[in-house]
């Protein structure tokens, strides 16, 4: 699933163009640079957690700083191909490993970089437009996981996402997925 998603992320990123760096996006205040430099900075934060290495105080997550310039997609690859590595690293899987918001089963903390990788490309191909391409069943596995989640990390980091948003009877699967986030999934854009 981290390979199905990341792949995903990549083939939207192929799809933006430099003028649409500063759209805004369903995360209030950030634009699609904004978001590309937070999923940058989380995917490598997320390879050092799989190797088992302290984080790394310049992946700021809630403030990310600018490290993807005018190469987004092969900044993207290259924190993707670390990500996989770590993550496929003997060991990676067994035991306990650090998170964003403490010591978890290895298991979870990959199950967050793949919640948090889906997200976040949902929030830049609406801001840009672009088709998310999450199919039915990454969905699905995502939202099991947004669902224990997203809770945990609220109890934790309040501002990192506002409360859910009720979903209507028959939204699909994608819907409910950003509702349980506090997203709007009718969010439009302005671009």
């Amino acid at each position: 699933m981290l390979d199905l998603s990341q792949s995903r992320t990549t083939a939207v990123i192929s799809k933006i163009h430099l003028d649409q760096m500063t759209l805004p996006t369903p995360c209030d205040l950030w634009n699609v640079r904004n978001i590309i430099n937070k999923l940058v900075a989380s995917t490598l934060l997320f390879a050092g957690f799989g190797l088992r290495q302290p984080p790394d105080p310049d992946l700021d997550l809630v403030n990310p700083k600018e490290i993807i310039g005018d190469d987004p997609l092969g900044v993207y690859i290259s924190a993707a191909k670390k990500c996989r590595d770590a993550w496929r690293s003997p060991g990676a899987l067994s035991g306990m490993a650090t998170s964003t918001i403490g010591e978890a089963k290895a298991k979870a903390v990959l199950n967050a970089r793949i919640f948090d990788t889906t997200i976040l490309t949902w929030d830049i191909s609406k801001a840009c437009n672009i088709n998310h391409l999450i199919d039915e069943e990454q969905a699905a596995y995502v939202l099991f996981v947004a669902e224990r989640l997203v809770p945990a990390v609220r109890s934790q980091s309040p501002e990192r996402y506002k409360h859910p948003i009720s979903s209507k009877a028959d939204a699909d699967t994608v819907e409910k997925l950003v509702s349980v986030t506090g997203r709007d999934p009718n969010w439009k854009s302005d671009g």
